[in-house]
């Protein structure tokens, strides 16, 4: 359902809307400081990150890349233009880029299906970013959506990771939570 409402946005819609979200995301005063953001490249019609790199010079910008073998991503540097087709169809870093602690990342951005109005997600079900999430508990946690992903609840586990603000293209939502 939430993904049929999100492919009926035109492409232009899409594009128009990801650039009002990452206009959004580089206003949000929890940026502030924030020199290391993980992006995520689109995978068919969601929100796409990229626009966040475009905007912004002064953001380091890293790509997230499955790890063989294990449930959880890993990060690289690269420009957005030499993202490859990966593992599991989405676009990361190249085998060669040059891989980035994650203690260098001050937040990540994460995409999903839907989004809750008390600041959860629902991934696509393989629960890398949960997994990566747990192992950075410090880092911001920026979910980008659309409008019509938001809901007012949605299903939720104890291994799901909490987010600390969702951005549409018409809001900006931020959640307490206890960042170690």
């Amino acid at each position: 359902m939430l993904i049929a409402q999100r492919a009926r946005l035109s492409p232009e819609e899409r594009a128009a809307k990801s650039r009002l979200v990452a206009r959004r995301v580089l206003e949000l005063p929890l940026l502030g400081g924030v020199r290391t953001v993980a992006l995520y490249a689109p995978l068919g019609t969601e929100v796409d990150a990229l626009e966040i790199a475009r905007g912004s010079s002064a953001l380091r910008c890293v790509y997230p890349r499955t790890v063989p073998g294990a449930r959880r991503l890993a990060f690289a540097r690269c420009s957005p233009r030499e993202l490859v087709r990966g593992a599991l169809g989405t676009r990361e870093p190249p085998p060669e880029a040059p891989a980035v602690d994650p203690a260098e990342i001050q937040a990540v951005v994460l995409p999903g299906i839907g989004f809750s109005l008390d600041g959860y997600r629902l991934g696509r079900g393989g629960g890398y970013y949960d997994a990566t999430l747990r192992e950075m508990p410090s880092v911001l946690r920026l979910a980008i959506a659309f409008d019509v992903q938001l809901l007012p609840e949605i299903p939720c586990e104890p291994h799901d990771a909490q987010l600390d603000a969702v951005v549409t293209e018409s809001r900006s939502l931020t959640f307490p939570r206890e960042r170690r």
